[in-house]
């Protein structure tokens, strides 16, 4: 009797082990996606701990931190009045359509139509905290189609949270007329400006592969 029992305890407490890996590694796997997905973000938010604030507030810590608090960031009146915490549920709804949850903020993105592409985003939001969870293997992302080369990840970040990648994509112009668009996104259309490492990473990138 004692020894079935005994059995029975450890075959439960196994199962429930390897319930729990399955899950963390689920988990992982989605947070991996959110960090691709995430790349859009990196066009106006700094990401890792103690980097500078950008277009937006520094994202580490962001989850169960009270809305509009990071110092040194200047908010909109809408945010001053908002008195929640970025909970996950929060995130969520905010991700889902930020003019819609916080009405007459500034943030000029749209949101994310797919419930399944905010979960993995918030997974990774998530981990962006010290002892965080792990991120799991890249899982495979097509970057909107981009073709592969190094400045595909900075296109993608850069120019997806404005306008669609099938617009890049179209284009085909030289690398004068690529370095004159990005320069009139920024004097015109109020882009931020790039990093010089990064603004050359671009412009090698789309000229060699959307060049005309």
């Amino acid at each position: 009797m004692i020894r079935q029992f005994t059995t029975g305890l450890l075959l439960s407490l196994l199962a429930g082990f390897i319930g729990l890996q399955s899950a963390l590694a689920d988990q992982a796997n989605l947070a991996a996606r959110g960090k691709q997905l995430a790349l859009v973000c990196q066009g106006c938010h700094t990401l890792a701990e103690g980097e500078p604030n950008g277009i937006g507030p520094n994202l580490w810590n962001v989850v169960d931190r009270k809305a509009g608090s990071v110092a040194g960031f200047e908010y909109s009146e809408a945010f001053k009045q908002f008195k929640g915490s970025w909970t996950l549920e929060n995130l969520k709804h905010y991700l889902a359509s930020p003019a819609a949850f916080i009405p007459n903020n500034r943030m000029a993105f749209s949101g994310i139509s797919s419930e399944a592409d905010r979960n993995a985003v918030v997974a990774y939001l998530q981990t962006l905290t010290a002892g965080g969870p792990a991120v799991g293997a890249s899982s495979s992302f097509d970057y909107g189609g981009l073709k592969e080369g190094v400045g595909r990840e900075d296109v993608y970040a850069v120019c997806s949270r404005c306008h669609s990648i099938m617009l890049v994509k179209q284009q085909g112009m030289s690398r004068s007329r690529w370095t004159d668009m990005l320069v009139w996104m920024v004097e015109e259309q109020g882009m931020d400006e790039l990093a010089p490492d990064q603004h050359e990473r671009i412009l090698d990138y789309l000229a060699k592969n959307y060049g005309g």
